[in-house]
């Protein structure tokens, strides 16, 4: 396999090289430095490489139009574009030049950018394709056969249980969006098609600014999908990493997640499954809840069948765990496992298996924070109380407490 990497940075260019190589050791990795080189002209080879990585500042050149140029030859390896986090517009314009995938810079890892290359190059790297490419391969092929009004499907970004999710753009503006895809396996369930379905009717009847705004939803070649916006900031997982937060930073996200619960809760909605990854950041760093796959309308939650347990063990309430009928402090509960999270970097509970979290969640005291933290000790208490009838009754009992033990006394200072 042949490699060329295009890219201003010398160690960047070092670092995927070193990766590669670890990969594939008979690879030849060859670097291309935009600084002292001008953009490769027609006599230039092309055609022997079996990938290219190509960032999209190099110094004194565009990206987008060496993009351009290269995929206009006959001979143009497959391309993977580098971006920067925040650079949508940039990947859907770079996606639209031809670009076969697309990494963004300050995200980028061993393990993403090895499974881009095999992505794009397919079968020339490895002689059998493991179900995990496979997979991908097949994610990526689904979204091209889909058609969506107005909507331009560009390139699977991630995939969970229930659905694909793909980077879009709107054809007229080349704002960039989000289409979920569900999974085949899904829509010949007619209880998950449903959830999926009500995804879009809860959200649709919620107006806030904290919750996540959908352009549309429909069906097409069979397959149910539903347009969301695009988050540049990521989302929680991302800003965790394993390590514990700023203490003031961690309550700032959480009393805005306080504000987005009030929203939802207002309307009768419980989310159910609150996590890291379904805490979403817009580029001016406002918060928004997404994924209410399934969300429940509260006067229907005690409808859930007996013992079906819904959400992810790691920040399901105590009652959830139970199958019991639930209300607006299940979701408070799950915010403070949230909490803790952030100001530890620990989850509230671990164990070797999701049983063993879960009965966790029902038998197991809390941990204490450090010591360092014991301010926000009784906050994260009255939190993750197992009996329920101790715990914040709602959002704005919660935010209450927030101004008056902290807020309050900031602003008198």
């Amino acid at each position: 396999m042949r490699v060329l990497i295009i890219d201003d940075d010398e160690d960047l260019r070092n670092l995927l090289s070193h990766y590669i190589m670890k990969q594939w050791p008979q690879a030849q990795v060859e670097e291309f430095d935009p600084l002292a080189q001008d953009l490769p002209g027609d006599d230039f080879p092309l055609g022997k490489y079996d990938v290219m990585i190509l960032d999209y500042m190099l110094g004194r050149g565009d990206g987008l139009e060496w993009l351009r140029e290269f995929k206009a030859r006959n001979d143009c390896p497959p391309i993977i574009f580098l971006t920067g986090a925040g650079n949508e517009v940039i990947a859907v314009r770079a996606m639209k030049f031809g670009a076969d995938d697309y990494l963004r810079k300050q995200e980028l890892t061993r393990e993403r950018l090895l499974n881009s290359i095999r992505d794009v190059t397919q079968k020339k790297i490895e002689q059998t394709v493991t179900p995990e490419v496979a997979a991908r391969l097949e994610g990526q092929t689904l979204g091209t056969r889909i058609s969506v009004p107005g909507i331009r499907i560009l390139h699977m970004i991630g995939e969970g249980g229930m659905s694909r999710v793909y980077l879009a753009s709107r054809e007229k503006d080349d704002e960039p969006l989000v289409v979920k895809i569900l999974r085949n396996e899904v829509t010949d369930d007619p209880t998950s098609l449903e959830r999926f379905l009500a995804e879009y009717s809860l959200i649709e009847r919620i107006r806030s600014p904290h919750v996540a705004r959908i352009h549309g939803h429909g069906v097409s070649e069979g397959h149910a999908y539903l347009v969301m916006e695009f988050f540049d900031g990521g989302d929680l997982s991302q800003r965790l990493d394993g390590k514990p937060m700023d203490p003031a930073a961690a309550l700032n996200i959480f009393r805005e997640l306080m504000f987005a619960l009030g929203d939802i809760h207002e309307t009768g909605v419980l989310h159910r499954d609150l996590k890291p990854q379904n805490l979403m950041f817009r580029n001016d760093g406002s918060l928004a809840i997404v994924d209410f796959g399934i969300a429940k309308h509260v006067d229907a939650a005690d409808l859930t069948n007996h013992g079906e347990i819904l959400g992810t063990p790691r920040y399901m309430s105590p009652e959830q765990v139970q199958g019991r009928a639930l209300d607006l402090r299940t979701d408070i509960y799950s915010a403070g496992v949230l909490l803790y999270q952030m100001l530890s970097g620990e989850h509230l509970f671990s164990g070797a298996s999701a049983v063993e979290v879960a009965l966790h969640h029902l038998n197991t005291p809390p941990p204490a924070l450090p010591a360092h933290l014991e301010a926000y000790q009784r906050l994260v208490d009255k939190l993750v109380e197992k009996d329920r009838d101790a715990r914040f009754r709602n959002a704005d009992e919660v935010l209450g407490f927030l101004s008056r033990k902290f807020y309050q006394a900031e602003a008198q200072r």
